[in-house]
């Protein structure tokens, strides 16, 4: 069996199970953030309502489907609906591709008014230490404020799995899709990051009796002098209102304070700035019960301004096991793009337009895009700095349009089965353009992976993938 190979069975092997811990409250039981890359999806969350429509539609349930039949035949799932009619489409997709086991399939109907699809945005899914009969989903502060009502979507699930466990944690600000965690690590985009830091300044500066205490405990603790305490906070980042035609935007962007001023420190001393981050950081830590890497933050060693390069970081990089990462790359893109025939351009392009509603232009040399070639750089560095083997992917947002072309933003698996079989496969999204899909799947082979493909571009107009619909419950074995 293969050194980094899991088993797997439906009773999660013959190891003698530990008696469950007699509390409900998930903080008192290890929690724990699972790794993106470990085990398989014992059970999974999904979403669906009226803001999935047409195409975008059609690829979901195709999506659903190919998840019902080709992930293993006891995987659970519970299914937030906005409506009967979402359900009835389901059951509908289920009898036509006659799904082994439906009882497995369960549906939860929050009754809170409008939903959006996005599973993974509005919680934490959380192993228990403690209690691997149990888990737990955090329901965070959310970065974005357009879901709608995705926030009643939590605690359905947990009323519906009294095995999970709901801790709302207000004081860390993220969305599921800007997390993700090998075995030995989480990692945290820069947004994340810096709005958390930024609320908990917000909290801590308008009293002045907390703000000495904080600042006490927090000097006692790390050793650390902070040494403009008296002063009131200034980041080195400002949030502004960011301009878009796109509402599953981050509504805000970060950019340079003019007001910041880099503050010359001997190594044990920090601003109060830095302090709040550091704090940030110790947050995510224990929340996610692994050290923290931060991903997007600027490096004031460059000449480039580096920020995220995806609003979510799960858009951009994918760790696959615990040595490896695969980073997108907008310049590998063009090079394919490049030696495409123009005639395999133009297809690609219509079908672009056609999902975008407008038209659509492929990137080419030179061309102005979303994505930033130094940020996701940026990201690369980072990872192979921390000795991480960085493979890149192509990686497009074409122009200033909506279209959305992602090779990272997936769901994996990794386990034994019993009969000793090894089971290494993503479920993959695809745009049916055949030049950057193809080498987006061989580099992903190349790895090592079973390739699952899934057609998924109309979802992608809106600026997310099948990581973002799909959120896990429970893995297993748990790390």
């Amino acid at each position: 069996m293969p050194a980094d190979s899991f088993q797997v069975s439906s009773d999660q092997g013959s190891s003698p199970t530990p008696p469950p811990v007699a509390t409900n409250n998930p903080r008192e039981l290890g929690e724990k953030q699972f790794a993106d890359s470990y085990g398989r999806v014992k059970h999974l969350a999904l979403m669906l309502s009226s803001y999935a429509s047409g195409d975008t539609r059609r690829q979901m349930l195709n999506a659903y489907q190919t998840l019902f039949t080709r992930m293993e035949p006891d995987t659970r799932f519970t299914i937030a609906v906005g409506s009967s009619r979402d359900r009835k489409d389901i059951e509908d997709m289920m009898a036509r591709a006659k799904v082994s086991n439906p009882e497995r399939i369960e549906f939860v109907d929050p009754k809170a008014g409008s939903l959006t699809v996005w599973a993974r945005d509005m919680m934490v899914p959380l192993q228990l230490t403690g209690d691997p009969n149990r888990t737990a989903l955090l329901e965070q502060t959310p970065l974005h404020n357009w879901h709608d009502n995705d926030s009643a979507v939590p605690g359905a699930i947990c009323a519906a799995n009294p095995q999970i466990l709901l801790d709302q944690d207000k004081r860390i600000v993220t969305d599921g899709g800007d997390v993700q965690s090998n075995t030995k690590e989480s990692f945290v985009g820069y947004y994340s990051l810096a709005a958390t830091a930024k609320q908990l300044a917000n909290r801590v500066e308008g009293d002045p009796e907390l703000k000495s205490k904080f600042v006490s405990d927090f000097e006692q603790r790390t050793g650390k002098q902070v040494m403009d305490a008296h002063q009131g906070v200034t980041f080195p980042f400002r949030m502004v209102d960011r301009e878009s035609d796109n509402p599953e935007a981050l509504q805000w962007a970060l950019v340079e304070n003019p007001k910041f001023k880099p503050a010359e420190l001997a190594p044990h001393q920090v601003t109060v700035a830095q302090m709040y981050e550091e704090e940030a950081r110790k947050l995510f830590e224990e929340k996610f019960g692994k050290p923290v890497t931060v991903l997007g933050k600027d490096d004031p060693s460059t000449t480039h301004v580096e920020e995220p390069a995806t609003d979510h970081m799960d858009m951009g990089c994918t760790p696959i096991d615990d040595n490896t990462f695969l980073v997108g790359d907008p310049g590998l893109a063009k090079q394919i793009v490049a030696g495409m025939s123009y005639k395999e351009l133009d297809d690609a392009e219509r079908i672009l337009s056609k999902s975008a509603g407008r038209p659509v232009r492929l990137p080419r040399a030179g061309d102005r895009n979303r994505d930033n070639q130094e940020d996701f750089d940026a990201y690369a560095k980072t990872l192979t700095d921390k000795g991480y083997n960085v493979v890149r992917v192509p990686h497009a947002e074409p122009g200033l349009s909506r279209s959305y072309i992602s090779y990272n933003n997936c769901l994996m698996e990794r386990f034994t089965r019993e009969d000793g079989t090894d089971v290494r496969r993503v479920f993959l999204p695809v745009y049916g353009i055949p030049k950057l899909d193809d080498a987006a799947i061989k580099i992903w082979e190349s790895q090592n992976f079973e390739v699952i493909p899934m057609e998924l571009g109309s979802l992608s107009q809106r600026w997310g993938a099948l990581r973002c619909v799909s959120n896990w419950l429970d893995r297993s074995p748990h790390a």
